[in-house]
Formats: C-alpha cells, structure tokens, sequence
C-alpha cells in the first residue's frame, strides 16, 4: 500500500470460469498504484523496454536471470490454481494450461521480448525478485510509495 492507503499492486486470479467457458489471465500481478503506472509508461515511451530486450539478447547471464524469474512466475501463478482445477484445464484445455504453465511475466512465451515494465515491477515489488523490476525501481530512483502529492491526481 502506498503513503495514502492504496494499493500498488493486485493479485489476479489466472482462471476463470464464465458462463461455459474458461478464461484464462497469464499477468499474476498487476500495477495499480497510480503514480507508478504513470511513471512505467513514460519509461516505456523513453524505450526502456528496448533497453532490456538489447540486454537479454547481448547478456547471457541478465538473460539467464530473467528466464529463471520467468519460470517462478509462472510455478507461483499456477500454484495458484487448485490441482483438480489443473488437471481439469490439462486434459480439456491443454494449450490454456500450457500458457499458464509456461508462459513468464505477463504471458511472455520468450526471452525475445518483454511485454511491458508494469509487469516487471509489479512482480518485483511482490517478491523483490525480478532483475528487470528491480533495475527499473533503481532507475527510477524514487520511495515506492506515492509522493506527497495525492494519487488521484496522477490517474489519467
């Protein structure tokens, strides 16, 4: 929670049923403070995000770490769901259960790309574990919580 009581960061459920149908959602956690999403996206639009995808493809052991932070990910998400769920969703929606069983931050299927830093930082501020996450809260160099300034006015 930030200074004035809100959330930073949602645990989402990564299945639902609806209707007949089964949905599944791969971002386990979600940014909402804010502030913090504001701030995300302007780092986005500086091209952040080609930074670390230069990085993955150039540094073997920055990649190694992000693939290893992939896959806790995704043991964490699916740990989530109860077994008989699991099984469920293997035998009868196998390709469903592959994204959730597979699949890193946010859904990403490689190291070839990272889906956005809303996602990175959201999974590092849960679990302080994700060097893209961690680096971009060390680039960005301020308290994780909102400034004195009410988190209202940062939403768009």
């Amino acid at each position: 929670m930030c200074e004035h009581g809100y959330p930073q960061v949602i645990v989402n459920r990564p299945v639902s049923a609806a209707f007949s149908s089964i949905e599944i959602f791969p971002t386990l956690y979600w940014l909402t403070c804010p502030y913090l999403r504001k701030e995300m996206a302007l780092l986005e639009g500086e091209g952040l995000i080609a930074h670390f995808e230069k990085r993955i493809q150039e540094e073997p052991d920055f990649a190694a770490l992000v693939e290893q932070n992939h896959e806790s990910y995704a043991r964490r998400r699916l740990a989530l769901i109860p077994t008989v769920v699991q099984e469920n969703l293997r035998e009868e929606y196998p390709d469903r259960y592959r994204v959730l069983s597979e699949t890193g931050v946010g859904g990403i299927r490689s190291l070839e790309g990272v889906k956005c830093l809303h996602t990175h930082v959201a999974d590092y501020l849960t679990h302080g574990e994700n060097p893209i996450g961690a680096e971009v809260m060390e680039i960005f160099q301020k308290p994780l919580a909102c400034p004195t300034k009410q988190c209202e006015d940062f939403v768009e």
